[in-house]
């Protein structure tokens, strides 16, 4: 059975925009209503997950992306050998592969993939009501969504307790490269020129705003360095508020990306995070089986959970009070041993996501890379003598001996 109507996205962001793209594919019609006129220009996302690569690659994107990878990230583009990741600015996970991709790029590229597959992009359109005459409205318009508060779906969580800026400036006078813990917070510089980071721990950002003035003062508090601040070419201020909805679904309205979850930024999973989100719910909406339709929830929530757990971890080690210092020295020591270093790395990557498919085979509900599923569709494949029986977002539904 196929939506006989039509689907509204509420969000042309990154997710809206590809899960615009998974619905397309599978011939249903789709609108996306956007309440910006214009791309923002933002800091925002500056990566891809390796795994998040492989599943975009799978649709055909990867050259798109390694083209705008290679002439957007200052030479720090693609590394399929991997790069030295971090836990709480514990740089100790070696070998994550990852993407160096602007969102803003990102969203170029889906962008033009949705229209070309005659998606409706309409900007400039601020939604009030979900009184759309659509068979299905799904929320994709981040943290602050105004689907999810009109659906009346829960949200609960934990209120911040840290501001965070993120900007790229101009600076007289010198910062040392790399991630740095001091008795008042965290600041970093680097790896792109002229990029910063700050954390302090004071509660939530109120009403402040990302001026050169207001980050200088933050950075030399934090930093203690004698540094200045004379141009702020892009900033954002964020915090550690944390909350998830109960469910993904209430009748013919879901959430996906931060209208479903959100988190603090460390270890760049959301964008991943909200990607995979629609990598998974795109072809289950258009197929209108409810059932099926109801297993977003069921595969998804557990996912989002996890990132939240690790992300509060995150922040609760990197506290700069003297029992946080002496929690992170031990917890440095044990991401020395092989055996953890592995399962922070799976878990941050989200490359040891299995779901529950109803086999006990060890391989289903896993992640085959390198398969052409650029039609949106599903195939099967022979492993190990097998007869692997594959989703449409890349996942193993059963194996057939």
């Amino acid at each position: 059975m196929k939506i006989s109507g039509n689907v509204t996205v509420v969000g042309a962001g990154p997710v809206g925009l590809l899960l615009a793209t998974e619905l397309a594919l599978q011939g249903v019609r789709t609108t996306v209503l956007e309440r910006l006129t214009t791309q923002a220009d933002t800091i925002k996302a500056q990566m891809i997950s390796g795994r998040t690569y492989q599943m975009l690659a799978m649709r055909g994107f990867g050259p798109a992306i390694d083209a705008a990878s290679e002439a957007e990230a200052q030479g720090l583009a693609w590394r399929p050998n991997g790069s030295t990741g971090h836990f709480a600015g514990m740089f100790k996970l070696d070998g994550l592969p990852i993407v160096m991709l602007t969102q803003q790029a990102l969203e170029r590229i889906l962008e033009a993939r949705a229209l070309e597959l005659g998606v409706e992009i309409r900007r400039g359109v601020e939604v009030s009501s979900l009184d759309l005459g659509t068979d299905y409205v799904v929320g994709c318009d981040g943290g602050r969504s105004t689907v999810r508060k009109l659906a009346g779906f829960d949200f609960p969580g934990t209120d911040p307790t840290l501001t965070g800026y993120q900007a790229v400036v101009d600076l007289d006078g010198e910062l040392p490269r790399g991630w740095h813990r001091t008795p008042t917070g965290v600041f970093a510089s680097g790896p792109l020129k002229g990029r910063v980071m700050i954390l302090e721990f004071d509660g939530p950002p109120a009403d402040r705003e990302a001026t050169p003035e207001i980050l200088e003062a933050a950075l030399r508090r934090v930093s203690g360095l004698d540094v200045r601040i004379s141009a702020v070419h892009t900033a954002t201020i964020w915090t550690d508020n944390t909350r998830q909805a109960g469910t993904y679904r209430r009748g013919n309205v879901l959430l996906a990306g931060d209208a479903a979850h959100i988190h603090s930024p460390f270890g760049g999973q959301g964008l991943n995070l909200g990607l995979q989100d629609v990598l998974n719910l795109g072809w289950k909406l258009a197929t209108g089986d409810s059932g099926l339709i109801d297993t977003y929830t069921t595969e998804r929530h557990p996912v989002a959970a996890r990132v939240l757990h690790n992300t509060m971890a995150q922040v609760a080690l990197t506290r700069p009070d003297p029992h946080t210092r002496e929690l992170y020295s031990l917890f440095s020591d044990l991401l020395d041993l092989p055996q953890v270093k592995e399962r922070v790395s799976a878990m941050v990557q989200g490359t040891d996501i299995r779901y529950d498919t109803g086999s006990d085979h060890p391989l289903a509900g896993t992640f085959v890379p390198g398969l052409d599923l650029s039609d949106g569709k599903g195939t099967s494949i022979a492993i190990d003598g097998a007869e692997a029986t594959i989703r449409p977002d890349g996942y193993i539904s059963r194996i057939t001996t």
